[in-house]
């Protein structure tokens, strides 16, 4: 018995003029979302700005706890590209935050 191909992920798209359907390439290696955000902060905020949000994220509570955990991972994250708590301390202190 053959195994079943698996049918690749497509799109419809115009190309001079006509329809025509586009495959979407898949990922040779598996996401990772947390380093791919801090990348994409990286290239895109300075080191003050993501300790301000940082420090504006910190007496954050909801009435949703799922909504606190990611706040918190979120602020982790932010926390991380920084260097540790220290440097976002730092930082936050040079802002007077």
């Amino acid at each position: 018995m053959k195994a079943k191909r698996r049918q690749p992920k497509t799109y419809e798209a115009t190309f001079r003029g006509r329809k025509t359907r586009v495959t979407i390439p898949e990922r040779e290696d598996p996401a990772e979302p947390a380093k791919e955000l801090r990348d994409l902060l990286q290239d895109c905020m300075s080191p003050e700005a993501v300790a301000a949000i940082v420090a504006y994220l910190q007496p954050v509570a909801t009435k949703d706890p799922q909504v606190n955990k990611q706040v918190e991972w979120f602020s982790r994250q932010l926390v991380e590209l920084l260097g540790g708590y220290e440097e976002q301390s730092r930082l936050a202190d040079e802002l007077g935050l």
